[in-house]
């Protein structure tokens, strides 16, 4: 796919997010926002940012922003998700970027509250954030949605403690959930009854791991835990590479016969690629199975921008597939690697 092509599709993908928003959808727009932000082109980001003051707008007493309400009747493992800091905290990142470039106040007090809620949030016995309002429990989800506003935001308060809390739940939540096995992820672990409520290999989940690993590695600058974040996640990417398909996609539950294609994971797996690459974590070879993951997905682009083919929330079996803004916002974030790439190949 030439390169004019693809970024006329971020244009129709981008304009999908933004002409289709949902407020309470709290997390699944935050990956868009952060997409936005990083494409950045001036008049999107305009655009979006009052999808961002909305969610300040909307911010809980307890902190939380933009509703969280719970949800009911949900499909696949579980049929209740209460939202905590765990789950809203994803929205902090693109905030804090936003309080970045236009220094408004009400951003970064607004960030203090979601911070104030995510560090006061119930633990598991090991120190990890509740993923739900129904824990203890912890999914490997949150780690991508949450270690990352951490890092920022001790970063703008150059506060070392936020930065050991993103590595602290990071290393919980791979102790519990990666199988020592294989290395990857499973999605959700219970502490009391200890179990998993939901334990298959689901490519989605892995490509949660994957791509916290290569946004905290290029975030943190250096720590004595880089070595332990780079080798769990970059194991998980080798392994997860094994079931992509001829066509490029992966499967929806990587080792299950007959799970269907999923658009998502085959984007985050693009996305990780194309960064680890950037960042010296893989060879240059490993581009050809990301430009296969992405120009796969491309080509189901409906003429609206819609990105289809994306299992919904919850994830795990048994959902439905759908749209979803966070599948929107990581093929925007893996065209921008992998146009990047491509860029600094050209200019050598």
């Amino acid at each position: 796919m030439e390169h004019s092509q693809i970024k006329e599709l971020v244009g129709r993908v981008t304009n999908f997010v933004l002409n289709n928003t949902e407020e309470r959808d709290v997390w699944e727009k935050s990956i868009a926002l952060t997409a936005i932000l990083t494409w950045n082109d001036p008049e999107a980001v305009k655009k979006a940012e009052p999808i961002m003051a909305r969610s300040v707008a909307t911010q809980n007493s307890d902190g939380n922003l933009n509703y969280a309400d719970t949800v009911d009747g949900l499909p696949g493992h579980i049929k209740t998700f209460t939202p905590i800091a765990s789950l809203t905290s994803s929205l902090a990142r693109p905030l804090l970027e936003y309080y970045k470039r236009t220094g408004n106040a009400a951003y970064l007090e607004a960030a203090d509250l979601q911070m104030q809620a995510l560090m006061n949030s119930p633990r598991t016995s090991g120190g990890g954030i509740w993923s739900r309002g129904e824990g203890p429990e912890l999914w490997i989800d949150m780690v991508y949605l949450m270690t990352p506003f951490l890092v920022s935001y001790g970063q703008i308060k150059d506060d070392p403690k936020y930065l050991e809390e993103a590595v602290l739940q990071h290393r919980v939540a791979v102790e519990r959930l990666v199988d020592p096995f294989t290395g990857l992820s499973r999605h959700a672990w219970c502490e009391v009854p200890n179990h998993y409520p939901q334990s298959t290999f689901w490519a989605r989940g892995n490509g949660w791991l994957m791509a916290v690993t290569v946004d905290l590695l290029e975030m943190m600058g250096p720590h004595p835990a880089r070595d332990f974040i780079e080798e769990t996640g970059m194991r998980a990417l080798r392994e997860m590479s094994k079931y992509q398909d001829r066509s490029g996609f992966f499967p929806h539950i990587l080792d299950g016969p007959g799970s269907k294609k999923e658009a998502s994971a085959t984007l985050i797996y693009a996305y990780a690629v194309a960064k680890a690459v950037r960042l010296g974590l893989l060879e240059e070879s490993w581009l050809d199975s990301a430009w296969r993951a992405f120009n796969v997905v491309a080509g189901s682009v409906r003429e609206d921008g819609m990105v289809p083919g994306v299992a919904i929330p919850p994830g795990g079996p048994g959902v439905p597939f759908a749209w979803s803004p966070f599948g929107q916002g990581f093929f925007i974030l893996a065209a921008h690697e992998l146009l990047g790439l491509a860029s600094e190949e050209n200019t050598k």
